[in-house]
């Protein structure tokens, strides 16, 4: 988990940035590739992303249902993995599991905000925990 504090960022801004996946690539530099598979309501849909990982390990991918909520001047968004048919796991890739991924954008004052995000995920593959443990500190928060 971690907490961002965004002094010249208003909060609809934010939000509006972690949604948009073609601006995704200039400020994830551990993406590879991301996109939407489909929408199911008018707060969910399912999508693709795929991300480096450090040498000498196998770069990860997921499948994901994700929601999204406006609270007033807050507002949250939540994924975690789905199966897809058309979406099988890739041979160049591990399939990765998002037990749950959050954000939570919370306006503080004018034009700035604090950005919570929390994320629970098994990378698969033969990692030790130790190893998966000490690589997330430093792969989540960029």
């Amino acid at each position: 988990q971690t907490r961002i504090s965004c002094k010249d960022v208003p909060a609809e801004t934010l939000y509006d940035v972690l949604h948009d996946t073609s601006y995704r690539k200039k400020w994830d530099s551990n993406m590879i590739e991301t996109y939407d598979i489909g929408r199911l309501t008018v707060n969910a849909d399912v999508g693709y992303y795929s991300w480096k990982c450090p040498s000498p390990l196998k770069n990860r991918d997921f499948v994901t249902l994700r929601s999204w909520l406006p609270l007033g001047n807050d507002y949250m968004i939540i994924n975690y993995s789905v199966k897809h048919p058309k979406y099988p796991p890739r041979k160049d890739f591990v399939r990765a599991v998002s037990l749950q991924t959050g954000y939570l954008i919370k306006a503080n004052g004018d034009g700035a905000c604090i950005l919570y995000y929390l994320t629970q995920v098994d990378p698969r593959g033969s990692l030790p925990k130790w190893v998966v443990n000490r690589v997330s500190q430093f792969v989540a928060p960029k």
